[in-house]
């Protein structure tokens, strides 16, 4: 059973950028936008935050489809959160189903989606990483260039957020 959650985990982890696809399609269209909260902005930022504090150490290892890191950081936001760039990738998430403003089921369901699905890859990458040595790395702001698709992504959200308000008005 382990060893089906590991391989389904790298399965997950090689598509995760993609698996988000229909489940922002289905967000956008099951949406029922209200005029500019500032909560969940402010929930997308931390998520922003997070990522690009996290990309700091670990640079573009974490773009790739594959675990393919040799070692384990284990300072910065590695120190005090195992996960950095998924607990932002929550945040992100999350701001973004509150500001949508789905049903409640929907937005539950999403949210329940996108912890079933991380817990799988976080399965797999901890067995990956389980005899991986140790390591402090140093902050580098050339391995956050990574983060530029994330914040772009994440405007592009926005804007469809803002054509939805101020069309349906």
């Amino acid at each position: 059973m382990k060893k089906h959650l590991i391989q389904a985990g790298r399965i997950l982890f090689k598509y995760r950028a993609f698996i988000a696809v229909p489940f922002f399609i289905l967000l956008f269209i099951f949406s029922k936008p209200a005029p500019i909260k500032v909560i969940p902005y402010f929930i997308i930022f931390i998520g922003l935050f997070i990522r690009i504090w996290a990309a700091g150490y670990i640079g573009q290892k974490a773009r790739a489809t594959g675990f393919t890191t040799g070692c384990r950081i284990m300072n910065a936001p590695y120190k005090y959160l195992k996960h950095p760039l998924y607990i932002g990738n929550f945040f992100l998430v999350l701001g973004i189903v509150i500001l949508f403003n789905p049903a409640t089921w929907f937005a539950v369901l999403l949210m329940i989606l996108f912890l079933l699905i991380y817990t799988v890859i976080i399965i797999s990458e901890l067995h990956y990483l389980k005899d991986l040595p140790k390591i402090k790395a140093q902050f580098k702001l050339t391995n956050c260039k990574g983060e530029i698709s994330t914040i772009v992504i994440v405007i592009i959200i926005l804007i469809i957020y803002h054509i939805l308000t101020y069309t349906i008005k």
